[in-house]
């Protein structure tokens, strides 16, 4: 049999072409957040009630060729100021470390979500793209690649986990799964942002002499509130230890409180350490959330969907 090779300028072959990989983003809620102490290395302990939501977000990723040396992050959709490693840097650089034999790769990333909102949406990046890496490299275990996830960043193992609900402690890494919530919710992205770091370091400075809540309490407390939310009862304003500073620096939030009470929601409250606001209503279907519509102007953006 005579094959015919078809060859470029120069009788080369032609340059290989890489296929795209479209990879699925999630984000979190943290329904409850309860800091229970400071970790001597430098990381807090939580307690919370996780709960992943669908990010409006997209990642590309397309090996580059084999002759390069550095990944492409490209990030697009919001200008943003990425201060140090991109988080998805970050992820790739210790699963190389791990031993996963990862070539140059381009990653595209269309950003949806504001920073500083305390939706973890980078967290959500770093976790889509390690869990397609674990799937197309075996080779590691999925303890090493779970490591991996929590020395990436603290809201990443949840993220990478693929739980839809989830009891979360120690620094966000030890979940215990729990059933999915049939919620209506949306978000509320007021025009101010907060930094996370600054966030906790104003938490410690306010309990020098240790958090008011520990582990027990505060996992009896988010139990209460997942239970209560399970069998659609109304909670009110969720417990989260970042929120009562957040409401001295902006008592807007006031305001958007209240209209999240009038619209007859089951709880409402912030997640992480802020900025973002959200509701949660019983059931499905978006027109539960039409009475928030009516927002503050100060309300930049709000991302509605259904858990």
């Amino acid at each position: 049999m005579n094959v015919q090779m078809f060859r470029g300028e120069g009788g080369t072959p032609p340059p290989r072409v890489f296929p795209r990989f479209v990879l699925p983003v999630s984000a979190k809620l943290n329904l409850t957040l309860r800091v229970t102490g400071r970790r001597d290395d430098g990381y807090h302990n939580l307690v919370s009630l996780f709960v992943r939501i669908p990010s409006a977000e997209t990642i590309f990723v397309s090996p580059l060729s084999p002759d390069g040396t550095e990944d492409e992050i490209d990030v697009r959709g919001l200008d943003l100021r990425i201060v140090g490693e991109n988080i998805v840097s970050r992820a790739l650089r210790l699963a190389r470390g791990a031993g996963a034999s990862i070539p140059p790769l381009r990653a595209e990333i269309t950003k949806a979500l504001y920073p500083g909102s305390g939706l973890g949406s980078g967290s959500g990046n770093a976790a889509a793209v390690l869990r397609w890496l674990a799937a197309q490299y075996p080779v590691l275990s999925r303890e090493t690649w779970r490591e991996i996830a929590r020395r990436t960043g603290a809201d990443v193992p949840f993220l990478f986990s693929g739980l839809s609900v989830a009891q979360a402690a120690g620094i966000g890494d030890q979940l215990r799964p729990l059933p999915p919530l049939a919620l209506t919710a949306a978000v509320a992205f007021p025009d101010w942002d907060v930094g996370t770091e600054n966030a906790y370091a104003s938490l410690d400075s306010a309990y020098r002499d240790g958090y008011p809540m520990n582990e027990e309490g505060a996992r009896a407390e988010m139990e209460d509130v997942f239970r209560a939310l399970s069998e659609g009862r109304t909670v009110g304003l969720l417990p989260n230890d970042f929120l009562p500073p957040l409401v001295e620096a902006h008592p807007q939030y006031r305001t958007l409180f209240g209209l999240f009470e009038q619209a007859k929601a089951l709880g409402w409250g912030i997640t992480g350490s802020g900025s973002a606001a959200f509701v949660l209503f019983k059931g499905e279907g978006e027109e539960k959330t039409a009475p928030v519509l009516a927002l503050p102007d100060w309300v930049r953006q709000v991302l509605f969907f259904n858990l």
